[in-house]
Formats: C-alpha cells, structure tokens, sequence
C-alpha cells in the first residue's frame, strides 16, 4: 500500500489511482449506505470522496493511516449530505428511500420470512442508536475495523469508541429481547 500511496503521491498515478479505487469503493459504498440509505446518494458521496482523495493526493505520503483519512472524508461527506437533507426534509416531505434486501437463500419461504423479519427488526434497532453510537457499531462491526481505526475516523478516543460500542450492545440486545418476548 505504501508504494501504491508514494506513487499516487509523486508519480500522479493514474493506474495508483485505479487500483486504490477498486480497493476502496466497495468498502466504502457499503460504510456510506449504511449511514444514508439511499444507493444514488451513496454513489454520489463515495465517488466524491474518491475525487477528494485525488484532489490531495500531494498530502497521502505524509499520513500516517490512508485508511483512517479516507473513511473521514467519507464521513464528513456523508454527515454534510445527512445535514443538508435535513434541512430540505424540515423544508419539504420527500418520500421514501431505496433498501436492500438482506435475505440470504434458505430452506423454506416461512424460514425466509422469519429471518427478513429479524434482519428488519435488526437494521431498525441499529437505525434507532444514537448518531455516534450507530457510526461507531457499523465501522466496527459492520466494516470490521478495529477499535482503534474507527476511533481515528470518528476522531474519538478508543475508551470514547469503547463507551458509543457498549451503549450500541447494551440497547441492541435490549430492543432484540423486547423483540423476542
């Protein structure tokens, strides 16, 4: 990665460039829906981001983290993009937005519906977390980053990240066991 980077940085490489998108664009389309729910405006976002990374590209031989700096420009796209739809929200009443389907193949449509079911209920317990609590449970359990890693992109400390994981556990497993009884 760090000759990947030193070329992008020195060499304007187009092909750097190529490789660090594939890399990085489905990680990050899958970081971004997650937070907009919305495929179109994710689209939008991450291929902003990408555009950023180009734009400062002088910058990335000096960081210490790529990964960490790109997930931050994400992020404060997307929380750019959440705030401006807001205020239009406040202003006009849109419709709905896109979803996908999290139904994996299984052995009987009542099985599939049972599991869609809990797969909904889940995504809305997550949806309903605190904005910081819901960012920092999807880079780390969704993303698979490391505490410390999402801590950086939060721009948290790892005990603040520890605090926004357990508040997420405890009111997940919270709203699952009103779910289940």
């Amino acid at each position: 990665m760090k000759y990947l980077i030193h070329e992008l940085a020195y060499g304007d490489s187009k092909a750097a460039m190529r490789i660090l998108y594939a890399h990085f664009y489905p990680k990050l389309m899958s970081f971004v829906y997650s937070l907009v729910k919305s495929k179109q405006d994710t689209e939008e976002i991450v291929m902003s981001t990408l555009y950023a990374v180009w734009d400062c590209r002088l910058k990335l031989a000096a960081i210490q983290n790529v990964t960490s700096y790109i997930f931050k420009i994400a992020r404060n796209m997307t929380f750019d993009y959440l705030k401006q739809k807001k205020k239009q929200t406040d202003l006009f009443d849109p419709g709905g937005t896109e979803t996908y389907s999290t139904v994996s193949s299984v052995s009987s449509p009542q099985e599939g519906l049972v599991e869609s079911e809990l797969m909904d209920r889940l995504q809305q317990a997550v949806d309903s977390l605190p904005e910081k609590s819901r960012t920092a449970f999807k880079l780390v359990r969704e993303q698979g980053f490391k505490y410390r890693e999402a801590a950086e992109i939060m721009e948290i400390s790892v005990k603040t990240l520890e605090a926004h994981m357990a508040l997420a556990t405890r009111r997940l497993l919270s709203i699952l066991d009103e779910e289940i009884r």
